[in-house]
């Protein structure tokens, strides 16, 4: 996002978000992972490419020589496996805790790189869009009856704490939320320059001008 909207960018900006990239792939391949079917061929090869992943991660960071950076991006990981951890760990969480533990998974690596650079301004742009992503991302599989452990921890939840609606109406509510609110930032920002805000419009399907106006009157 800082380069699109014209940022000052060098190699190492570069070649460190290519890592952060990797990361994200490192960890994706992993999720894809079923406790179940484990040794199957297909799954096995999921593991070894994230393990390529990781590999490749540290090997880049490595020849930037960048300690601070790679230090940063650790402790990010650390995290974010502890989050992933609580989905096999029968955890019984409000919604709301829920959200903010997928948030982290899906934008920390990010948001550490942008506070790396003192791109800090970006991170509530891509905090609330990689939610959104996952969230759509979620609802679909909901659609194919694929099942996540996400899905089966908000399910676990729901069932011991009593949500007041059923997990999947709350994350079309989610939804239809934090769409709201990213239509209402994107709209009021002077950070991003029209070419961006027209571009994140197109990518989560808002109706920027229609919406705000709606959410307004509310």
């Amino acid at each position: 996002m800082p380069l699109l909207n014209g940022n000052q960018w060098n190699d190492e900006h570069e070649q460190s978000a290519i890592s952060v990239a990797v990361i994200y792939s490192a960890l994706a391949a992993h999720d894809q992972i079923k406790e179940l079917n484990a040794s199957s061929k297909s799954q096995q090869l999921t593991v070894l490419a994230g393990d390529y992943y990781s590999g490749l991660y540290y090997q880049m960071l490595a020849r930037l020589s960048n300690v601070e950076l790679i230090r940063t991006l650790s402790n990010g990981i650390i995290d974010i496996s502890e989050k992933k951890a609580s989905f096999y760990d029968d955890v019984k969480q409000s919604f709301e805790e829920w959200m903010t533990s997928i948030q982290t998974i899906e934008s920390l690596s990010i948001e550490q790189y942008y506070e790396h650079f003192n791109f800090n301004q970006y991170k509530p742009f891509v905090r609330r869009g990689m939610l959104i992503h996952r969230i759509e991302h979620e609802l679909e599989l909901v659609k194919q009856m694929k099942v996540t452990r996400f899905q089966e921890s908000l399910a676990y939840s729901e069932q011991y704490l009593g949500y007041s609606r059923n997990w999947q109406e709350l994350l079309k509510l989610e939804l239809e939320k934090q769409k709201i609110i990213m239509m209402d930032e994107i709209s009021h920002s002077h950070l991003l320059d029209n070419s961006i805000q027209q571009f994140l419009v197109e990518m989560y399907g808002l109706r920027l001008k229609e919406q705000v106006l709606v959410m307004r009157e509310r």
